[in-house]
């Protein structure tokens, strides 16, 4: 599954537009150089969805491949991990990402800062910024680009309310489909319905007609998918 594409690059299925319009917000109240937004494969892994540029397209590949990186210790820590000079041994990364501090270095990284995005207990992906400058964010900086982080989440969703077991966010055939995702996988509910969003939201389908295919058994979820 492609879930590379971006309304600028032209490669694979085009990101839904609002997706990349918020990532663009984000950088830009941030004043950092780039960004990416990456969601959570079933073991964790982060999978990108959309890159604002080459540079942070690398680092999230960076992150895929090596299983390490702030955007994995976002996810898995649920806070956000700032990073405003990765080579200031003060901050302590060195140690945690070594292979990755390398590589980014590389392509003219300095600071890095990820944002998870979470509904309740539940891991979506997170939002990755960068700079090739050192320089930590401001309050206000920080504050704008949790706003944004939570309506990113919210897209993902596809509902207003951030419950993803809302009686009145989906109908019936996606609560029946969930719970024949969640046997399969061997998930909670929330998380398969996370799942079943993500699909439909990476195949450029409705989650209706995703729960439809489910039912039916035209489809099934495995441990391994995202």
């Amino acid at each position: 599954m492609d879930l590379t594409g971006s309304p600028s690059d032209g490669a694979g299925r085009a990101v839904d537009t609002r997706i990349g319009q918020l990532c663009a917000t984000c950088v830009r109240d941030t004043s950092v150089d780039g960004g990416g937004v990456s969601v959570l494969s079933s073991d964790g892994v982060p999978v990108l969805l959309h890159a604002t540029d080459p540079v942070s397209r690398a680092i999230e590949d960076l992150q895929f491949t090596l299983g390490e990186g702030p955007c994995v210790e976002a996810s898995l820590a649920g806070t956000p991990i700032l990073v405003s000079d990765l080579n200031d041994p003060a901050e302590g990364v060195s140690g945690r990402w070594p292979v990755f501090m390398s590589e980014a270095r590389k392509v003219g990284v300095r600071a890095v800062f990820a944002f998870p995005i979470r509904t309740g207990a539940i891991a979506l992906g997170t939002v990755d910024l960068y700079r090739n400058k050192p320089g930590p964010l401001t309050n206000d900086q920080l504050a704008s680009g949790l706003r944004t982080v939570d309506a990113i989440g919210a897209r993902l969703l596809g509902a207003e309310s951030l419950d993803p077991v809302a009686e009145t966010t989906y109908p019936m055939t996606v609560h029946q489909a969930a719970g024949m995702v969640m046997t399969q996988t061997g998930s909670s509910i929330e998380e398969a319905l996370v799942r079943m969003r993500a699909h439909a939201y990476a195949e450029g389908v409705s989650v209706a007609d995703l729960a439809t295919d489910v039912v039916q058994g035209r489809r099934r979820f495995f441990k391994e998918d995202l």
